[in-house]
């Protein structure tokens, strides 16, 4: 049996070809720019909240199964929509879409879809007492998002420096998540699901100033709702606030679930844990039950695609096979793994459908 063909009206074309012409510009915009005599300082520097990933990569990778699978933290974080959150093409056409309606509030637009797209430079800023910036500014300095620590995405001491306070709670959603407090002696704290070894407590710290803590809420599905549940406010055309919107209730409908009732948690489906005792770090680390894989499977393979395609103008570092490699497990969840949808039971009255 055959498709009878669509023909695509004139009004089609033209939704596609700008569609086009608007991701273009997007990619375009957001490529970091050649080196220019107005660089801003790197977020890093002055705050100290967070090393870049490349910290963590190096002890936390070459790791492998009793099979001899890699289970590498580094290499699998980064092919994935996490650790490319501030290069993503769909965010930053997104953002540009609303400043383009809102000019008025294009400055707190930016700063609040930085807060998960991108969290560490958002943080360093508020320290700062100033708004993140995402878009370029003509005549203005770069935005951070060409920052490298910004470009780091959702790294791995965003997750890892979430505090319990408040978690699950309206007020820790749209990215409002708390960071542990440095120490007096300015040691930061860095939270895991396991029991730290205390003769292992300075080998992270003489290397990161950071230092382990176990931590059993970097398991639980609240930590996972700052970002993952949106509640955006409505703006009139002069930017005025009207009311709001559920825009992203991942968390919410996971509590509707099955899974809820199950006791699995988001980490349970998108960070499987590893089978059998692996090394958490190639350093000295000792054999744990339970590592999490930091493959973070969703359900976008199309724009891990593309980021593969437009790699050099979007600065992506994960190697091309990697990236297709989480594509196709992406795939391979939304197939097999994911949740099914049955009504029932229904029936048709008087050309209506109805089910309870």
């Amino acid at each position: 049996m055959t498709r009878p063909t669509r023909r695509q009206t004139p009004a089609v074309w033209c939704v596609w070809a700008l569609t086009a012409l608007f991701v273009a510009v997007t990619l375009k915009a957001q490529a970091p720019p050649q080196a220019t005599g107005r660089a801003r300082p790197s977020a890093h520097a002055p705050a100290g909240l967070f090393p870049h990933s490349d910290n963590c990569v190096a002890c936390h990778n070459n790791l492998s199964t009793p099979a001899g699978e890699d289970a590498s933290i580094g290499p699998a974080w980064r092919s994935t929509i996490m650790a490319n959150a501030a290069r993503d093409p769909y965010f930053h056409a997104s953002v540009r879409r609303e400043t383009i309606d809102h000019p008025a509030r294009s400055r707190e637009i930016q700063d609040e879809c930085a807060a998960c797209h991108v969290p560490m430079a958002q943080k360093v800023a508020h320290t700062q007492n100033r708004l993140t910036t995402i878009l370029d500014d003509p005549g203005g300095p770069p935005p951070d998002t060409h920052d490298p620590l910004a470009r780091d995405g959702v790294s791995c001491t965003v997750c890892h420096q979430i505090a319990s306070d408040g978690l699950g709670t309206v007020a820790s959603f749209n990215g409002n998540f708390r960071l542990r407090p440095a120490r007096p002696n300015g040691v930061r704290d860095v939270t895991g699901p396991f029991a730290v070894d205390k003769g292992r407590h300075t080998i992270m710290r003489s290397v990161t100033g950071f230092e382990q803590v176990e931590a059993p809420h970097i398991r639980q599905s609240e930590l996972c709702a700052t970002c993952h549940t949106l509640i955006t406010e409505a703006l009139d055309r002069d930017g005025r606030v009207i009311g709001s919107l559920p825009e992203q209730m991942n968390y919410q409908e996971w509590r509707h679930s099955a899974f809820y009732a199950e006791g699995r948690s988001c980490q349970s489906c998108h960070m499987p844990r590893v089978a059998g005792p692996v090394r958490v770090s190639s350093v000295l680390g000792e054999d744990r039950d339970g590592l999490s894989r930091h493959a973070f499977v969703g359900g976008n393979a199309f724009m891990l695609r593309m980021l593969n395609r437009f790699r050099q103008l979007l600065d992506v570092q994960a190697p091309g096979p990697e990236l297709e490699g989480m594509a196709r497990l992406t795939e391979q969840q939304l197939r097999e793994d994911t949740a099914t949808v049955e009504i029932s039971p229904s029936q048709t009255s008087s050309g209506v459908l109805e089910f309870e």
